[in-house]
């Protein structure tokens, strides 16, 4: 990576805090809105007092309200062959990625430009499509760590091939982002864990990424230095209104910084875990995160170095002391021990290796990947102390 050369761009304009989601009502006026969610997040959207001033902007809601966990393309193109009659202005998000993911796809797909392709055609023109293409979508994270309402990516999945799927270009990007910790008061624990899993591994392949930049660094930073102190702390108190206050910020930087990196290498092994064993995304993805971190120590271009120093205040001990963070954040929340609930043996992990090096994602990590790694990086995940 050349530090002296680079490029930062992020159009969402973002409104961060208790009681922020109050403003989606002042963009609404008299717009035709798609407000996409699940069934508990329409009753939250009805039900809210703030979110109920945006019902009065705008009388004239449809509503996309049974979205589901890794929203499945086939339904979506169904859900969008439907909605086009409705003429739509624009699209609210509510709830955690796969709402959002989905809205973006709606917001695509029912667009002037988005509606001249198929679905399936989407996958492959989104990326040329010029920023503006979709329809305005305002996204509202119902928890805190997918961080897709900062980012120009969204992720759907084929059930019927066991594969995931994405949807990535600048006209991906949500219009604005309402990120609200009120939202998230009430998630229960294993969706605050597995959305907060998520949010650190982000941060953390942004470090260890071709693609990280000064800009993204620093965020990651910020995102991990509060993030890996808060989420076992907001597990141990799910009513803790500023503990949710921090990991809605982690959550948000670490979007910032993969909207500029992409994911990489614990995101790519993570999709045929998902994918054939129904492991959560966030707790696939922290699953190799030890693992992914040693591999990459030998590329270090003093990237490491400087997030040892936000991580730990022992400099003599820097990089051990990096590791030993890692480590000991995932045995404390029992990631190994989840996943191999899940997952009954070495052998079914293995036998998936050579469908978990994903272009566009295992090629951002910042040492080298090839099968062997990957099943080196298995086993050392599946036999950690």
């Amino acid at each position: 990576m050349d530090m002296e050369v680079w490029t930062h761009h992020n159009p969402v304009r973002i409104y961060f805090g208790r009681g922020c989601r109050g403003s989606l009502a002042d963009m609404l006026a008299d717009q035709r809105a798609l407000v996409v969610c699940s069934p508990r997040g329409r009753h939250q959207f009805e039900s809210d007092a703030l979110l109920g001033k945006a019902l009065l902007s705008s009388k004239r809601f449809v509503w996309m309200d049974t979205v589901e966990t890794n929203p499945d393309i086939h339904r979506l193109r169904d859900e969008s062959k439907h909605l086009l009659d409705a003429r739509v202005d624009c699209v609210i998000a509510l709830g955690g990625g796969s709402a959002i993911d989905s809205a973006k796809v709606f917001a695509l797909a029912l667009s002037p430009f988005g509606s001249q392709y198929s679905l399936w055609e989407l996958l492959g023109a989104a990326a040329d499509l010029p920023p503006g293409a979709s329809l305005p979508l305002y996204a509202l994270p119902t928890t805190a760590g997918t961080g897709s309402e900062v980012t120009p990516y969204a992720t759907v999945w084929d059930h019927a091939e066991s594969r995931k799927l994405s949807l990535f270009g600048p006209a991906v990007y949500p219009h604005t982002a309402f990120v609200d910790p009120e939202l998230s008061a009430t998630v229960p624990y294993s969706p605050t864990l597995y959305t907060g899993l998520d949010a650190i591994n982000q941060a953390a392949e942004s470090i260890w990424n071709r693609n990280m930049t000064p800009m993204s660094e620093m965020v990651a930073h910020g995102a991990l230095k509060l993030g890996m102190t808060a989420l076992p702390r907001l597990l141990n108190d799910l009513a803790n209104p500023d503990l949710r206050g921090i990991m809605a910020e982690v959550g948000l930087l670490a979007g910032l910084a993969i909207s500029q990196t992409r994911t990489s290498l614990s995101h790519s092994i993570s999709y045929p875990l998902t994918a054939h064993f129904g492991v959560p995304h966030g707790l696939a993805c922290a699953f190799t995160m030890p693992a992914v971190l040693r591999h990459n120590l030998s590329a270090d271009d003093g990237r490491f170095k400087r997030l040892a120093k936000v991580l730990s205040h022992n400099e003599d001990r820097e990089l051990l002391n990096l590791i030993d963070a890692f480590d000991k954040f995932n045995q404390r929340l029992s990631v190994k021990v989840r996943v191999q609930e899940m997952v009954k043996s070495l052998d079914l992990l293995l036998a998936l290796s050579e469908q978990m090096i994903t272009p566009g994602r295992a090629d951002n990590n910042l040492s080298p990947v090839n099968n062997a790694v990957i099943e080196k990086i298995l086993m050392s995940s599946w036999n950690s102390d």
